[in-house]
């Protein structure tokens, strides 16, 4: 098969050769194909593009748009970020030159936010039937649709469309392609009442064969297995089988953890101590999760979002600090009483942390708060979700916080830490920081080392259990509002400045539970969970 570059130089020069006159009227049907069609007169938002030379011509359809009532949008490209996002042009506004020469919308144009209804009109050289695209090799529109919810529609002369168009993985066929010629379905809509009818605008004789229409068993089925996994994220290459590599990792992490308490009983008779936990935590995470980066590749290293959190992220990780120490007193109280909260501080229910003079103090912020912070964060937020979120950013934090959850091996506490590693890999994706939850799991780290006798002097002299757990409810529910209020802001300071998520959409949550299961099932993830159990069981005696 022919390359992609290959493809775009012959496409370039065939379409350069079609004359004006039957551009212009091919353009035309096109346009009059999609405007005639239910797509378009169900559609709540048409997403649209302005031509380039030799482009095919659809702002007639924005007129008929405007008319209809139906609002108009346009994209915009940012080239630091590589990224695309559609802003709607108001009634009067003019679009204007922008990156690369393409007329985009004003900077002041309100953001588009599609819903399932809205209605994407994609550009391209060429098409085939199945609705593969060969594009012009930026990438901008591969990316925006990766989280776009609505119906996609692509538009070429059926001279120019292929037999079969070179894919890759991240490559989205659209829904619906349409020609001077007909229109073809490429894929099954999503949402069955959402069924527009094929039509023809041109006698079958001189259209292509419409090989996706087939009616046999065979291929329905084939339809609908290929579906589910292009809604996981994945494609023809399976993406949706459990992921092995990352449960190897986490696999390692048990088995160095576990193996590094019969070396417990020596080390704490030892001076060096601290320095003993230090590296043993450098031994059970950083070298594993170093080589697991390298054996990735270089690419993978990108992912991993080692970036500082913004000025502006402050407030938001402050509230979310208090959410966290409240929320982790509430399920301890949930799942152990109120008694649970006396205790001394542990790490892994091994090493057990002494303060005292500040020579001390210090070594024990060190090896018992900042260490541990970073260690977890770096496999279990960082690697972890940079892995998941292929399956999206639900399946990420879900995946992240049960393993997380798990590597502490306490019944006890699993509620606990479950809460919280959904709460840091929050953060890391609100953010889009690895560095924030790692300051987050610092801060908890040491209110536990240093906050427990306030504590235990707070609720002795709140009086009562029950005065103590109101004032901690309160201050969770409260906290958490403020938290989410400054998530908005971040969130739509990302959607204004056009910062790519660098994840995949969200799934449905009627998805979620499959994905999540097909994400983790496998014999290395049922190894960790009896490894897991066991240990549990025999730390209950």
């Amino acid at each position: 098969m022919m390359d992609k570059i290959t493809l775009r130089g012959i496409l370039l020069q065939k379409r350069a050769e079609i004359s004006r006159e039957q551009k212009k009227t091919m353009d035309r049907d096109i346009a009059a194909g999609i405007s005639n069609s239910p797509l378009f007169k169900n559609t709540s938002m048409l997403l649209i593009y302005a031509p380039l030379e030799n482009e095919i011509n659809l702002l007639p359809l924005a007129l008929v748009a405007r008319k209809r009532g139906i609002p108009v949008a346009f994209p915009r490209c940012d080239k630091e970020s590589g990224t695309m996002q559609f802003y709607t042009l108001p009634e009067g506004q003019k679009l204007s030159p922008g990156a690369y020469g393409i007329p985009e919308p004003p900077e002041d144009a309100p953001l588009c936010i599609p819903d399932r209804r809205s209605l994407c009109i994609v550009p391209a050289l060429s098409y085939d039937l199945d609705g593969n695209r060969i594009g012009y090799g930026k990438g901008y529109y591969d990316r925006y649709l990766a989280t776009f919810p609505g119906v996609t529609v692509g538009v070429a002369y059926a001279s120019l469309l292929l037999k079969s168009v070179p894919t890759e993985p991240h490559d989205l066929p659209v829904d619906w392609l349409f020609t001077e010629r007909g229109v073809y379905r490429c894929k099954k809509p999503v949402h069955p009442e959402d069924k527009p009818v094929v039509r023809s605008m041109a006698p079958q004789a001189k259209t292509p064969p419409q090989k996706n229409e087939t009616t046999s068993k065979g291929r329905q089925i084939y339809d609908r297995l290929m579906s589910g996994s292009r809604r996981l994220g994945g494609g023809k290459d399976g993406a949706s089988k459990p992921l092995h590599a990352p449960l190897l990792l986490v696999l390692a992490n048990f088995v160095l953890l576990l193996l590094s308490r019969l070396v417990d009983t020596r080390l704490l008779d030892r001076d060096s101590e601290y320095v003993g936990v230090i590296l043993i935590q450098v031994l059970i995470f950083i070298i594993p999760a170093i080589l697991y980066c390298k054996l990735r590749g270089e690419s993978f290293a990108e992912r991993i979002r080692l970036r500082a959190p913004r000025l502006s992220h402050i407030p938001f990780l402050l509230y979310l600090l208090v959410v966290m120490i409240a929320g982790s007193l509430l399920t301890s109280i949930i799942t152990g009483g109120i008694r649970s909260l006396d205790g001394s501080f542990t790490l892994y229910d091994t090493f057990v942390a002494r303060t005292g003079a500040p020579a001390e103090t210090a070594y024990a912020i060190l090896a018992y708060a900042f260490l541990p912070a970073v260690c977890e964060e770096l496999t279990y937020r960082s690697i972890l979700c940079s892995e998941y979120e292929k399956r999206g950013a639900g399946v990420a934090i879900v995946a992240s916080a049960l393993l997380f959850a798990m590597l502490h091996f306490s019944f006890a506490h699993f509620l606990t830490y479950l809460v919280l590693g959904a709460l840091l890999a929050a953060a890391m994706y609100t953010t889009r920081s690895f560095l924030a939850p790692i300051l987050l799991h610092i801060c908890y780290n040491v209110f536990c080392l240093f906050g427990q006798p306030y504590l235990s002097a707070f609720y002795i002299n709140a009086g009562s259990n029950e005065i103590f757990i109101f004032c901690v409810v309160v201050l969770f529910l409260l906290f958490a509002a403020f938290a989410a209020g400054e998530a908005r802001k971040i969130y739509h300071v990302h959607a204004k400045k056009n910062i790519s998520s660098g994840y995949t959409t969200p799934l449905p949550l009627r998805r979620l539970p499959a994905a999540f299961l097909e994400s983790l099932l496998s014999p290395v993830f049922l190894i960790c969970l009896a490894v897991w159990l066991i240990t549990s069981v025999v730390n209950l005696n």
